[in-house]
């Protein structure tokens, strides 16, 4: 008995350490692409990034769509150096904590990917993932969340048996939720990489 306790404590121990490192890598992207990346690439990729969704653009973003272009800028945005902005973050950091290796790795594969969300319960989402019918735990920042029976977009990673959300949580219209399953993707094993670059076209909710 007491080895099952420990054996627990370890795993709980070992959950908070890593969500707490992954939110502070979280942090420190966000700080440098808010501060550091070049105001002429952000106006670049926000214009493809209008052509991807539809708005036009001199469209004036409302506060999640600035969060979704944000997110999409970060992480699947390609520059004409053919890399993302986490990837320039991460080549210039110090990457010297022994999870950087492995946290890079889940960085670098993470998309906006849609789930079902059965029911919320304080900072936690039971959901079923749409491509995969998985079924799943999402911890994420926020609280007293209204999404029961929902089918949300969000970014996660996991951390041991759960999903560590690192993201907005984005609302797509049911259409459009439609087309994504009328596009076969949840029956191709290349759905991470059209995610990748399409995932921002059902998340957009201004239409």
């Amino acid at each position: 008995m007491d080895n099952i306790i420990s054996i627990q404590k370890m795993r709980k121990e070992k959950e908070i350490q890593q969500s707490a490192f992954i939110i502070e890598q979280v942090e420190l992207i966000q700080n440098y692409v808010n501060r550091y990346v070049n105001i002429r690439e952000k106006v670049k990729a926000k214009y493809i990034f209008s052509e991807i969704v539809g708005c036009g653009h001199a469209h004036i973003f409302s506060k999640i769509e600035e969060q979704l272009f944000l997110d999409w800028f970060t992480f699947d945005y390609i520059t004409i150096k053919g890399k993302t902005m986490y990837q320039t973050y991460a080549e210039h950091g110090h990457r010297t904590h022994p999870l950087h290796s492995i946290v890079h790795a889940l960085f670098m594969a993470s998309v906006l990917e849609p789930f079902k969300v059965i029911k919320s319960e304080g900072n936690h989402i039971f959901a079923k993932k749409i491509v995969t019918g998985e079924h799943c735990t999402i911890k994420t920042m926020m609280k007293d969340m209204k999404y029961n029976d929902h089918t949300v977009f969000l970014r996660s990673l996991p951390v041991l048996d759960q999903l560590l959300c690192i993201s907005e949580i984005f609302v797509p219209h049911d259409m459009k939720l439609n087309n994504l399953v009328d596009q076969g993707v949840t029956n191709t094993d290349n759905w991470r990489t059209y995610l990748k670059k399409f995932a921002i076209k059902y998340c957009w909710n201004n239409s």
